[in-house]
């Protein structure tokens, strides 16, 4: 009989971030180690040294496969701050912007 499969990781931080238009950047997360034989329920967070709070999105799972899943992260801090100054990848290297992630996978 299978059993479940969980596992975890995380991306390197501030590495791997791509832009997407000026307000939007996005994450491809490798998830093969963990050698899922279905698509798993991913669970996922931004961590980093700073700034998160002016996100959004960083919780999200899009395209989730038994290899990965994309997280896209959008700059809210414009509205707290009334400038929209967008987001780009070189935030997240300052920021040192990584996921965390859990996946399980039930057969």
């Amino acid at each position: 009989m299978p059993t479940a499969r969980i596992a975890s990781g995380k991306t390197e931080p501030g590495v791997g971030w791509q832009a997407q238009g000026g307000d939007t950047i996005f994450i491809d997360v490798d998830t093969k180690t963990a050698e899922f034989t279905g698509t798993p329920t991913y669970v996922c967070s931004l961590a980093g040294t700073g700034a998160m709070y002016e996100t959004a999105g960083g919780s999200s799972v899009y395209n989730g496969t038994s290899t990965g899943f994309r997280v896209y992260l959008r700059w809210e801090g414009w509205k707290r701050r009334g400038t929209d100054k967008g987001i780009t990848p070189s935030d997240a290297t300052t920021n040192k912007w990584q996921i965390h992630w859990i996946g399980y996978d039930e057969p």
